[in-house]
């Protein structure tokens, strides 16, 4: 099991990564098409959405970077990371997925584990995250993996918006 770092669209399986995201871009179909009555092509119009959303907005964005977990072969879970303009080695955290097959294994926890190990390589980091207050396996995961809620209601680092139904989650490691 490995946690795999990818700076660029290119250098990443995109239809391995769309395997991680497949049940919510499935539930993300209603929401950006609406009107799509063919359930594979609603698919792969969301796939193409989120396609060009990493390679015209996050991928462009020096520093952005994506993490998966890996294990013979298998992509696993997946995470974004922004870093926080200003302040050395502060991410902002989105988009941590597991894909279904693996959920409540573990999976993610060891994901979040190595991530750790490979942050604190360059030195004290900070990790802020929002989860839903009503996703209660989020929730749970983050606090197993050390996070706390940081703030109530969550104001997002990277553009200060203010969320009522959810909480700024924070991982400190000095």
């Amino acid at each position: 099991m490995e946690i795999l770092k990818f700076v660029t669209l290119e250098s990443m399986n995109f239809q391995k990564l769309m395997g991680i995201y497949r049940e919510g871009n499935e539930e993300n179909i209603s929401y950006f098409f609406p009107d799509e009555t063919n359930h594979l092509a609603g698919l792969r119009k969301v796939e193409q959405k989120f396609h060009d959303y990493l390679k015209t907005d996050f991928f462009s964005k020096e520093g952005n970077i994506y993490y998966v977990l890996e294990e013979e072969g298998n992509w696993i879970s997946a995470i974004r990371l922004f870093p926080v303009e200003g302040k050395k080695n502060t991410f902002y955290a989105e988009a941590l997925e597991t894909a279904p097959e693996y959920r409540r294994k573990g999976y993610a926890k060891k994901m979040m584990n190595l991530l750790f190990g490979k942050l604190k390589e360059d030195g004290s980091f900070e990790i802020t995250d929002t989860v839903n207050k009503k996703n209660e396996a989020s929730l749970k995961l983050h606090l197993a993996c050390g996070f706390e809620i940081f703030k109530d209601p969550a104001v997002c680092v990277l553009n200060g918006h203010v969320d009522e139904r959810a909480y700024t989650m924070r991982y400190a490691c000095d």
